[in-house]
């Protein structure tokens, strides 16, 4: 029996999905957010949500100030993360939904992601002084505070430093993928990343699977890169993201219907299910917003649809 086998969900009637809006894919100050988890439940609470997750970018140190502001508000908090991946041509990000946050696997791993993250912000430092920066290790972590150090901490030195005029300039002409200070960062592949979630009892989604400018825009590519992640336990697609036109949503979400119908039951859904959920989490279904970030019309909503 493949992975994919064992982890086939149950099919959910679309009729059982209800309206409620959902955010499942959030940032706190944890990682690059803007917010602090109590302010993004707060501003997710001031506009009609009613289950947020809280997907920070390899921690979950926002998730228990979050759940406290969110047992405050009557808003469900759900579990989440967003590992970062490298493949050979590229990268990709997974979310993570409904794991235990205390395991003790999956925390060791991101110790590991998080020391390495600061030995690149370092290199990219010492790399930008080399460009006539005057930027230093102290400027990365004052703009990360308690944060997971991440490129967009880099970028916010460069601004306040007069370096670069905004943070859009940073990463395309210093730190972006093709830049002169950029660094290469932790090794840790989608599907890896995917066992990792699994291991820790969670669901695993492939995050804005077509970014522009990305290899995997290419929906050949992509086509070609998901069932090595189905079989390492993929549960889903990011089909809604800011940005994505209604063509774009269609297509990912007829794709995420392919690959699932490849075992009985599942239809597409925007709701984290599994087969039974951790009883630390509780997520709800609907249309996703996204607090604290522009967001376009209704193509710009943010849901994943749920395969095996």
């Amino acid at each position: 029996m493949s992975r994919a086998d064992r982890w086939r969900q149950p099919a959910l009637p679309h009729s059982a999905v209800s309206a409620n809006p959902v955010d499942l894919h959030s940032h706190t100050t944890a990682s690059d957010g803007t917010l602090s988890p109590t302010a993004l439940v707060q501003a997710a609470a001031a506009r009609g949500i009613l289950a947020l997750a809280v997907t920070d970018h390899d921690t979950t140190a926002g998730l228990d100030e979050a759940r406290r502001a969110a047992g405050e508000l009557g808003l469900t908090l759900i579990d989440g993360i967003e590992l970062s991946t490298e493949y050979p041509g590229g990268t990709a990000d997974i979310l993570g939904y409904c794991f235990d946050p205390a395991d003790a696997a999956l925390q060791g791993l991101l110790t590991t992601i998080r020391a390495a993250r600061v030995e690149r912000a370092a290199v990219m430092v010492q790399r930008l002084q080399a460009l006539g920066s005057r930027i230093t290790d102290d400027d990365v972590l004052r703009q990360a505070g308690e944060g997971a150090i991440g490129r967009p901490h880099v970028a916010r030195a460069l601004v306040a430093e007069g370096f670069v005029a905004d943070m859009g300039e940073a990463f395309r002409r210093y730190i972006g993928p093709h830049g002169p200070a950029y660094a290469e960062r932790y090794k840790l592949s989608p599907q890896q990343a995917c066992l990792a979630i699994r291991a820790a009892g969670g669901v695993p989604v492939l995050a804005h699977p077509v970014p522009p400018g990305r290899p995997l825009s290419d929906p050949k590519r992509l086509r070609v890169f998901l069932p090595g992640l189905v079989e390492a336990g993929l549960g889903g697609l990011e089909c809604h993201y800011p940005g994505y036109s209604v063509r774009v949503v269609r297509w990912l979400a007829a794709l995420a219907w392919h690959f699932r119908r490849w075992g009985p039951g599942g239809s597409a859904r925007p709701a984290p299910r599994a087969n039974a959920p951790p009883a630390h989490c509780s997520p709800g279904s609907g249309t996703p917003a996204h607090p604290g970030r522009p967001r376009p019309g209704p193509a710009g909503t943010r849901a994943a649809a749920w395969g095996r």
